[in-house]
């Protein structure tokens, strides 16, 4: 038996679209999930007493928008920024994104392009998973590091790798052609099948089983 969904179900089952908005808007993929966790934080300590939104998503996309434009102005002179102002043309700026365009951003799902671009070809097969078990399956680093039989430590640097590996490789948001896409379709259904795994029989916590879990697999499974 389950009851209401609480605000926690609600960023684990909204956290990855809002993390394909944001890598599809901005293209970086590990700059673009830190700014999504300090939004789920954010709304972790708000929505509870201040109550949630009409539009949790679009909340989060802003939110998490803002944080990144934040860093890039703050921050311009760090290394991880470099690159991007290299790339800009003169007076480009980095701007806030507009009230109707975090809704627009909120009202397309990117979870798909999101799985896809985790499945990198640059990336071997195990580290596609962990990725996508994290990025896009909430799993905690401490969780996949635990089907693996790795230690914490190990796998949080095996994940930050291949963020960094797709970085360099310069994969685009988008969605690959044939034959790669069937080649990384394979890698995503074998991962969605771990993650509701995860979910039919949880590794770790005080529940047996996590719904969460397993209805983000069949919906992605369906999506896929």
């Amino acid at each position: 038996m389950t009851g209401q969904p609480t605000v926690e179900d609600l960023l684990r089952e909204t956290a990855p679209q809002v993390l394909g908005a944001l890598v599809r808007r901005y293209g970086t993929f590990d700059e673009c999930e830190d700014a999504v966790q300090e939004a789920l934080a954010a709304a972790s300590a708000q929505w509870p007493t201040q109550g949630v939104p009409d539009n949790p998503r679009a909340w989060l996309v802003t939110v998490a928008g803002r944080r990144l434009v934040d860093q890039a102005r703050s921050d311009i002179a760090r290394r991880h920024r470099e690159e991007t102002v290299a790339a800009m043309a003169p007076g480009d700026e980095l701007v806030a994104p507009a009230p109707d365009d975090d809704l627009r951003a909120a009202d397309h799902d990117d979870t798909l392009t999101l799985l896809v671009l985790c499945c990198h070809p640059s990336l071997s097969p195990p580290t596609q998973a962990a990725l996508m078990l994290r990025a896009v399956g909430g799993l905690t680093t401490a969780e996949i590091a635990r089907a693996y039989f790795v230690p914490e430590a190990t796998m949080a640097q095996r994940i930050s790798r291949a963020k960094q590996n797709i970085k360099r490789a310069g994969s685009r948001f988008e969605m690959p052609a044939e034959p790669e896409l069937t080649d990384r379709l394979r890698v995503v259904l074998q991962v969605l099948y771990l993650i509701f795994n995860e979910g039919y029989t949880a590794s770790s916590g005080p529940v047996l089983a996590r719904a969460d879990l397993t209805h983000e697999a069949i919906r992605l499974t369906r999506a896929v």
